[in-house]
C-alpha cells in the first residue's frame, strides 16, 4: 500500500518543472540573512496615490486608451527605460518587510520583469496598471528517509509569488513581495489535495535579497541590510464585540492598512479593490480546488479598517454598498485567515 501511494504521489506531481526545486532552494537561504544583523524600528508608511506614468512613453492619458496602451507598449519598454542600478532601502514592520525605491513605477517594472524571466519563473499575472506581478505556482518535492520506519516519505509543497507596488508622492516606490503556499495532503489512490498552509517571511526576505542583487547591490550589502532592518512587534487579538468578530491590532491606521494588504495578498484572498482613505479592501474569494481547515463560502466581501488612536480595528462586511455585516463565523473565518497571515507575536488580555 505505501508502495502506491508513492506511485499515486509521483503521477500526481508529474507535472512539476525540472527548475522547481532548484527555484525554490534558492528563494529558500534564509542562514545568509539571519546570521548577518539584528532588529528595532521605522518611519514613512506609504500613500496609495496612482502612478503619474511618464510622458516620455507617449503613453494616451484617458482612461482605457491609457490602460490598452501600457498593457501593450510595456511589454517593449524593458531596454530603453530600465535604470541601470536603483537606490533602494529596505524597511520593517515585525515579520514584514518591503523595499523603497527611489525610482519611478514605470521604470522599475521591466526590472521586476526581468528579475522572474532570469529565474526562470513564469508569471500568471503582469499588470503594470494596478501594479500587481504574480508567478505562476512553483512546485517543490522533499525525499526523507524514515529510519524508524525504513520507508522514504515525499512532502509535496507550491508557491507562488506576488509583486505589489505602491507610488508615495514623494517619488519613491513602495515594492511589496509576498508568498503564497499549499502542501499536497490527504493522499489517497484517487489523488491528493492542496492545502493552503502558512508563508514563509524568511523565503520573502530571501527574495528581497535577491530583487536587490538584480537592481545593482551586492549580495553581502543586502543581506546585511535584510538582516538589520528594524521594526517593532505588533500586538494583535481577535475579540467577539457584542457577537461581532473584530481584530484588535495594536498600531496607527497606516501601518495596520499597509500589513493587512500584505496579508490579504499572503492567503490569496483576492483584492479587487481598494480605498484607504474609506479603509476599505474589496475581496473575491473563490471556490477553488484548495481545501481549508474551515472553508469559507465563495463570495464577495469588504474589509473595514476603523482607526481607534494607537490601535486599528478590522471588521468585515458584505461588499455590496450598504456594508452590512455578514455572519459571525464567516466573519471569524476570515479575520483568523489575517491573522495567520500576520504572523507576529500575540498576547491576550
Amino acid at each position: 500500500m505505501k508502495t502506491q501511494l508513492i506511485q499515486i504521489l509521483l503521477v500526481i506531481l508529474s507535472t512539476v518543472m525540472l527548475t522547481s526545486c532548484g527555484v525554490m532552494q534558492r528563494f529558500s537561504s534564509e542562514d545568509d540573512y539571519a546570521q548577518a544583523g539584528s532588529q528595532g524600528q521605522l518611519e514613512a508608511p506609504p500613500e496609495l496615490v496612482t502612478p503619474e506614468w511618464k510622458d516620455s512613453l507617449k503613453i494616451p492619458q484617458t482612461g482605457s486608451d491609457r490602460v490598452s496602451a501600457l498593457e501593450t507598449y510595456g511589454k517593449a519598454i524593458d531596454a530603453s527605460v530600465a535604470p541601470d542600478f536603483v537606490d533602494i532601502t529596505i524597511r520593517r514592520e515585525g515579520d514584514l518587510r518591503w523595499l523603497e525605491a527611489e525610482v519611478d513605477p514605470v521604470n522599475i517594472w521591466p526590472l521586476l520583469r526581468s528579475f522572474w524571466a532570469n529565474q526562470g519563473i513564469v508569471l500568471e499575472r503582469d499588470k503594470p496598471t494596478i501594479g500587481v506581478m504574480e508567478t505562476d505556482w512553483i512546485e517543490d518535492i522533499v525525499s526523507t528517509d524514515n529510519e524508524r520506519t525504513q520507508v522514504r516519505e515525499f512532502t509535496a509543497t507550491r508557491s507562488k509569488f506576488k509583486i505589489r507596488i505602491e507610488r508615495e508622492p514623494n517619488a519613491v516606490t513602495n515594492i511589496y513581495v509576498s508568498q503564497r503556499r499549499t502542501e499536497l495532503q490527504n493522499i489517497t489512490q484517487q489523488g491528493g489535495v492542496w492545502v493552503e498552509i502558512v508563508g514563509d517571511p524568511e523565503t520573502e526576505a530571501e527574495m528581497l535579497v535577491s530583487l536587490m542583487e538584480h537592481m545593482g547591490q551586492s549580495r553581502e550589502s543586502a543581506l546585511y541590510e535584510v538582516a538589520n532592518a528594524q521594526g517593532p512587534r505588533l500586538y494583535i487579538e481577535l475579540r467577539d464585540l457584542d457577537g461581532i468578530p473584530v481584530l484588535y491590532v495594536g498600531d496607527q491606521y497606516s501601518r495596520v492598512w499597509r500589513r493587512t494588504g500584505i496579508a490579504l495578498d499572503r492567503t490569496g484572498l483576492a483584492i479587487y479593490d481598494q480605498n484607504r482613505s474609506q479603509g476599505m479592501y474589496l475581496i473575491d474569494v473563490k471556490a477553488t480546488e484548495l481545501s481549508t481547515d474551515a472553508e469559507i463560502s465563495a463570495g464577495k466581501y469588504q474589509i473595514h479598517l476603523l482607526s481607534q488612536g494607537a490601535q486599528t480595528l478590522l471588521t468585515v462586511h458584505a461588499a455590496e454598498e450598504d456594508g452590512e455585516l455578514i455572519p459571525a463565523q464567516t466573519a471569524r473565518l476570515i479575520l483568523n485567515q489575517i491573522v495567520r497571515a500576520y504572523q507576529v507575536f500575540r498576547t491576550t488580555g
